[in-house]
């Protein structure tokens, strides 16, 4: 059993020693390629516009209406709608005051970090006094 094993191993190295290797595409040799680094892109540089996808930017502002108080953190504030507490982002300072009642025009940014803890962040684009 060996020596049919033997045999066969010698008949097939026997049959690869006289093939040649496939014949391989002549290097390049413009003077001008340099192939010992390869390229590496620069970085872009940081954009400094705001990233927005098309839906979002079609999206419209929301309305919501309801009471203004101070957050649990200095310098926040709280629009309480009776259903929901939202965060005001760039409310106008003089008229969203705390006991204030108000409607804020904008949209809701749950993603948005803010260091409140507590709401819905709202990034308003309006804001107006209701009632006298």
């Amino acid at each position: 059993m060996r020596g049919l094993a033997a045999v066969l191993l010698c008949l097939m190295l026997a049959s690869c020693a006289g093939q040649q290797p496939p014949p391989q595409a002549p290097a390049s040799s413009s003077p001008t390629s340099d192939t010992s680094t390869p390229s590496i892109p620069a970085p872009l540089p940081p954009s400094s516009a705001p990233i927005t996808t098309p839906s979002r930017a079609l999206e419209p502002g929301i309305t919501v209406r309801g009471t203004v108080s101070s957050g649990v953190e200095a310098g926040c504030l709280v629009l309480d709608t009776g259903t929901a507490q939202y965060l005001l982002l760039g409310a106008d300072p003089a008229i969203a005051v705390a006991g204030a009642e108000v409607e804020v025009t904008g949209r809701a940014e749950p993603g948005a970090m803010t260091t409140c803890q507590q709401g819905t962040p709202f990034q308003v684009t309006k804001t107006q006094r209701v009632g006298g």
